[in-house]
């Protein structure tokens, strides 16, 4: 064989080598792509264990800061006090926190955290703001391009963190849900809270309840309906399961969100009018 055609010979395999390479750090890099598009948890669980033991600190004689709270998609990442005792005052000059009505520390089946909406309040919310600093941002909600886009709330307690899918966002008369006991909830009462969530919510979440699943309702206050009746904003979410995953799933709009877009389309209008 002559020199040149055993150099050529040679280029041949060398190409070969180096397509073969190409192929495998492709596919590697394909299946990297894969994992983090196809695999990754759509929204994941970050440890609040120091910002509760920080907020320890500043707890008071009668509440105390029994976890976290965190919304996708929001500002709200606040800790969470509980009750001591049945006459409590939570400290209102704090900027940012959350409370339940819980006279312990317990990791109950239905859990209800509230917050204050001072800053938007109206039939308009505003989605981001500088000055917002409580519960304000969870009106982001009613837009349903947001809506579809955030769909997880996580609850730090007792050392672990939790995540939850949101099935349900509603607007409740006051009076209502108050009936419902704070803490464990019986079947019954769990069935019927999680029954009036979803015949409430604005939208439909492709999500499944069942009925062992633990519940966590996130409420702040609003007059979108800027009438004599109170109402509070519920965003609720069940538990994310060990081996279910966070994943990204289907959002829209059912009937009940005919009023609230007919109000938003008003206070467009509005504005344009004063304008």
């Amino acid at each position: 064989m002559s020199r040149s055609k055993k150099i050529n010979k040679k280029i041949k395999t060398y190409n070969y080598i180096l397509i073969c390479l190409l192929v495998v750090i492709s596919l590697i890099l394909l299946m990297f792509l894969m994992e983090s598009v196809f695999f990754r948890p759509y929204y994941l669980t970050e440890s609040r264990e120091k910002n509760i033991t920080k907020s320890k600190k500043s707890d008071a004689k009668d509440y105390e800061t029994i976890g976290w709270v965190r919304v996708q998609g929001t500002n709200i990442d606040y800790p969470v006090y509980g009750a001591i005792k049945n006459t409590f005052q939570y400290p209102v000059n704090d900027k940012s926190f959350t409370w339940t009505l819980n006279e312990d520390t317990d990791f109950h089946n239905v859990m209800m955290v509230y917050g204050h909406n001072i800053m938007n309040l109206g039939p308009k919310p505003k989605m981001h703001d500088e000055t917002f600093t409580k519960m304000e941002e969870l009106m982001d909600f009613v837009y349903y391009d947001f809506a579809k886009d955030n769909k997880y709330i996580q609850l730090s307690i007792n050392g672990n963190d939790y995540l939850y899918k949101v099935f349900s966002v509603a607007f409740i008369d006051v009076g209502y849900y108050n009936e419902y006991p704070e803490g464990e909830f019986s079947q019954e009462a769990k069935d019927l809270y999680i029954k009036d969530m979803k015949e409430k919510s604005i939208y439909d979440y492709n999500v499944k309840v069942p009925d062992d699943s633990k519940i966590l309702s996130v409420v702040t206050c609003t007059r979108f309906f800027d009438d004599d009746i109170n109402y509070d904003f519920i965003v609720t979410g069940k538990l994310v399961n060990k081996g279910e995953r966070a994943n990204n799933y289907k959002v829209t709009k059912n009937d009940n969100y005919k009023k609230i877009e007919k109000i938003l389309k008003g206070s467009d209008e509005d504005e344009e009018s004063d304008a």
